[in-house]
């Protein structure tokens, strides 16, 4: 295993736990938003909504930098930095 390959483990480690962590709760939310639906809780439902949102804009967040991390491991402007 060379050196930047060491380098990629923590981004896609952290990633994926932060997905793992964030996927069933935004799972929960989006099934008690569908049993409030379906009942008389419809007032509950524009916040569950808001709340699924937001959760998955932060999953979409941490894949987004993890692909920008790679991408800069790949270049090796980490390397670069480092002369200085």
């Amino acid at each position: 295993m060379n050196k930047r390959s060491k380098k990629k483990i923590a981004p896609i480690v952290v990633a994926a736990l932060v997905v793992v962590y964030l996927l069933p709760i935004v799972g929960g939310l989006a099934a008690a938003a569908g049993l409030l639906g379906a009942t008389e809780g419809w007032a509950a439902v524009p916040f569950l909504l808001t709340y699924i949102l937001v959760g998955g804009a932060v999953i979409v967040g941490v894949l987004y930098a993890m692909g920008q991390r790679l991408r800069e491991i790949d270049s090796g402007e980490e390397e670069d930095a480092k002369k200085y």
